[in-house]
């Protein structure tokens, strides 16, 4: 069974994000379903979703099982730390099966795993610096 991998979301969905503000990851939360028919005999086969692994182009990354949610509750986070420059964000996911035979009403497990790669997202991460600015009454400003 092919198993569709996650499809990566993140917040902002900008292209770009900025260095130490946290940058919120979430995938979708769906099992895989397949109806097949095997010897003659309806079956489902369930993909479950496990555990992920996040890369963040940082040289980091996160294994987890939270697949996120989005603001104003994130559950899962990134914050590229005094970072700038292009990233590339990948997801490995494991899966486990099950299988019914009776229409979803009684599941089996189904032996090994499986993993997915899910689309790469690239990203640039900008690292803004502060400097005092001087403005007088009328709104005239000078560095």
């Amino acid at each position: 069974m092919p198993i569709a991998p996650h499809v990566i979301t993140l917040q902002p969905n900008t292209g770009w994000v900025f260095s130490n503000v946290p940058t919120i990851a979430m995938v979708d939360r769906e099992p895989r379903q397949l109806p097949t028919t095997i010897l003659g005999r309806p079956v489902l086969i369930r993909a479950n979703p496990g555990a992920m692994t996040w890369t963040w182009g940082d040289g980091t990354s996160t294994i987890t099982y939270d697949r996120g949610s989005p603001y104003p509750n994130p559950s899962l986070t990134h914050t590229y730390a005094y970072f700038e420059g292009d990233v590339v964000i990948t997801l490995t996911s494991t899966w486990s099966g099950e299988y019914s035979l009776d229409g979803g009403a009684t599941w089996r497990p189904a032996p090994g795993t499986a993993r997915t790669e899910s689309t790469p997202v690239p990203l640039t991460v900008h690292n803004p610096h502060s400097h005092v600015v001087a403005c007088d009454t009328n709104g005239s400003c000078r560095s």
